[in-house]
């Protein structure tokens, strides 16, 4: 069933791109002058002497970048206004309610709970504790392997769930034994459990359980991209396995359950500052290479891998710190390396901060940071102040811990299954790509019902809230004539098009001169941007004897205006993964912003040139074919498409989740009301020729 409102995060705080356009005097562009097709705007007048088909006159690869970054800031912004609010009136209480309201929307609901079915493999005796090897599903046939580390005597002990970073080797991570080992020796029952991607939980493997990715980041992301289709995520599935994690370590007569803590290395610290304010029977943190300032740290390193993030996280206003901040006042310890490549200054920022609420709630000693000489990861002087934290608050003892030489063990004496890998394990074991893929064709009636039961305005209405568009077509637009230049013997108009808070387009217009009446207008859309477009001057030459005029643009992020690869790790398999998931989670998904685009080109035509009654053809390919369909199912101006390189349906990411450049096309939510045969259908299937290679 198409999601409701109330599965949409509670808030949504548009910017003016969002909420309005101030209007602007009205263009009109004189399309039948000699030289130019606009006369408005400051600009070259002169014809281009060189080959250059670029439109910006200043480095275009950044521009979307700064603009999805300047929402980021904004957004931010407007969180630590409410955060000082709070502080200066003594209303953190509200200050966590919203925050968690907001958290809890955009994380969407836990499934229900289900047998866990627990099984004791086996068992390593050690000296003064046991290894027991676990298994347990968190959803039915959906298995989680673990590693239970329990002290010898009477117990009942405290226990702690030990949250592992992206090391492929997860529970038997030479630092993560050592910490679970001295855990154990100081009187603790430790639960440490592979995430999924990692250890003996790859998602996508081949029949022999090897992985099909490069490693656990690229699998993470690759699943995220189909979870988001669907309105879910990567982190809901790690904290899904967390809180039935501390289920079965409750479920333990060892454990006293009043007293369980949570520690997570580097990968392992955001699944524990996403688990802390989710679960309540988690009395005190330790988190560990991960606390900084969020903004700062995609500013520095760029949006990490898919279980890193949430999409619209940004928009809701909620900082790293202020997952915290809904756990206080119950005690927190952060772990740092002053040359982590996580940002210490971010770090020093947000301890400061969180200084300040746990002081304002009384619980000054609740907040602590232990900063080390060393980089990235849980050193023994780490895992030796983590200890005593633990142990000073449920044991009532706060003198050092000191660790000695610890017997770790390689990683296959740890391993719980007998193949290696719960694939191939388990002949029932249902991957997260086969869940997704059944839900996807169970609202496969709810898409129907939306296509054929709703008026066409409530489906664009549909379309809008899912994408976060406003509620009108229509912006204020102003151009920019940059000269011209010769295309195949025929002279190009350079003009800029912009919208209120819209990066600028770039655009190439034929000059008008050479003609006497035009038959329609053709706009262009290429994925790789104007200059794929202009390279096969013979279709040009054709398109324009044939009397159409041509509007050839890249949209934002595409030909002058695409990201820079080195930007781009080629791990995520997305060559535009840094804009692509900022884009996501700001909450203005990058196909949104495209289709936004598309919207303005034809409100350009239709409303400010005096050849607006000529029909509309768009040719584009990739993620600009799919930003036209989305613009065709709001606007009714076009009049034919032709589509190429573009996927058949979202359906086809959860078949093949290790399709690349999935990212270009991901919109939140979009499986649950539509499909793009869907959007086909709905500007008429007519009008629509699909030609992919």
């Amino acid at each position: 069933m198409c999601t409701s409102k109330r599965n949409l995060p509670i808030t949504r705080k548009y910017s003016c791109l969002q909420q309005g356009f101030v209007s602007l005097m009205p263009i009109w562009i004189i399309l039948m002058s000699i030289s130019f097709v606009c006369n408005i705007g400051t600009g070259y007048a002169q014809t281009t002497s060189v080959r250059s088909y670029n439109v910006l006159d200043w480095n275009g690869h950044q521009t979307l970048h700064d603009f999805i970054t300047q929402r980021l800031h904004q957004q931010y912004r407007h969180r630590d206004s409410l955060l000082h609010q709070a502080l200066l009136h003594h209303q953190l209480e509200q200050y966590q309610q919203y925050c968690r309201q907001q958290y809890l929307s955009i994380l969407g609901s836990m499934p229900p709970k289900t047998p866990l079915h627990a099984q004791l493999l086996s068992t390593i005796a050690e000296d003064g504790y046991r290894i027991e090897k676990i298994i347990f599903e968190s959803l039915p046939h959906h298995h989680v392997t673990a590693n239970l580390y329990v002290p010898v005597g009477k117990g009942p002990f405290p226990g702690i769930l030990f949250c592992c970073g992206h090391e492929a080797t997860a529970k038997a991570t030479l630092t993560y034994q050592q910490t679970a080992i001295l855990l154990a020796q100081h009187g603790f029952v430790v639960l440490m459990i592979d995430p999924i991607s990692q250890g003996e939980r790859y998602q996508l493997t081949d029949s022999s359980g090897n992985p099909l990715t490069r490693g656990g980041t690229t699998e993470h992301t690759l699943l995220a991209a189909g979870a988001n289709l669907l309105g879910t995520s990567v982190v809901k599935d790690e904290m899904w396995d967390n809180i039935r994690a501390i289920d079965y370590l409750c479920s333990r007569p060892e454990v006293d359950s009043t007293r369980i803590g949570c520690i997570g290395n580097s990968g392992g610290g955001t699944q524990t500052a996403y688990l802390i304010p989710l679960d309540a029977r988690i009395k005190a943190a330790v988190i560990c290479s991960y606390v900084t300032r969020r903004e700062r740290t995609l500013w520095l390193l760029g949006p990490q891998d898919g279980c890193q993030w949430l999409p619209g996280e940004s928009e809701a206003g909620l900082d790293i710190s202020d997952y915290i901040i809904m756990f206080a006042p119950r005690p927190v310890l952060i772990l740092a390396g002053r040359y982590d490549f996580v940002d210490f200054n971010g770090t020093l920022d947000v301890y400061h901060e969180l200084q300040q609420v746990y002081d304002t709630l009384g619980a000054s000693s609740h907040i602590s940071l232990f900063a080390y000489d060393d980089g990235h990861g849980i050193q023994p002087p780490k895992q030796e102040k983590a200890v005593q934290w633990f142990r000073k608050w449920f044991m009532h003892d706060d003198m050092p811990v000191h660790e000695k030489a610890l017997p770790t063990l390689p990683a296959d004496s740890l391993q719980v299954t007998i193949t290696g890998q719960v694939n191939t394990a388990f002949a029932d074991e249902q991957t997260l790509p086969a869940m997704r893929l059944s839900i996807a064709r169970s609202w496969q009636a709810s898409r129907t019902h939306w296509l054929h039961d709703s008026s066409r305005m409530q489906y664009q209405n549909m379309i809008k809230r899912i994408l976060h568009l406003p509620e009108s077509n229509h912006f204020s637009i102003d151009t920019q004539q940059m000269g011209t230049v010769v295309i195949a013997g025929y002279r190009f108009q350079k003009i800029i098009i912009r919208g209120n808070d819209f990066p600028p387009i770039p655009c190439l217009i034929t000059d008008p001169s050479a003609f006497k009446s035009f038959t329609k207008w053709k706009i262009m859309l290429n994925q790789a941007g104007k200059d794929a477009v202009l390279k096969d001057s013979l279709y040009l030459m054709k398109s324009i004897r044939q009397s159409c005029m041509l509007l050839i643009a890249d949209l934002r992020g595409m030909g002058e205006t695409a990201d820079d690869a080195a930007f781009n790790d080629k791990k995520y398999m997305n060559q535009e993964y840094r804009n692509a998931v900022l884009a996501l989670f700001t909450g203005f998904s990058l196909p949104a912003q495209r289709t936004q685009d598309v919207l303005m080109l034809l409100n350009f035509i239709t409303q400010h040139t005096s050849l607006s009654s000529l029909p509309i053809d768009i040719e584009a390919t990739g993620p600009a074919a799919e930003a036209a369909l989305l613009a065709a199912a709001l606007n009714p101006h076009v009049h034919q498409f032709t589509l190429s390189d573009m996927p058949d349906s979202f359906m086809d990411f959860l078949l093949h989740p290790a399709t690349p450049n999935q990212y270009s096309y991901v919109i939140p939510y979009a499986l649950t009301c539509f499909d793009l045969p869907d959007l086909i259908q709905f500007v008429g299937s007519e009008k629509v020729r699909i030609t992919n290679k």
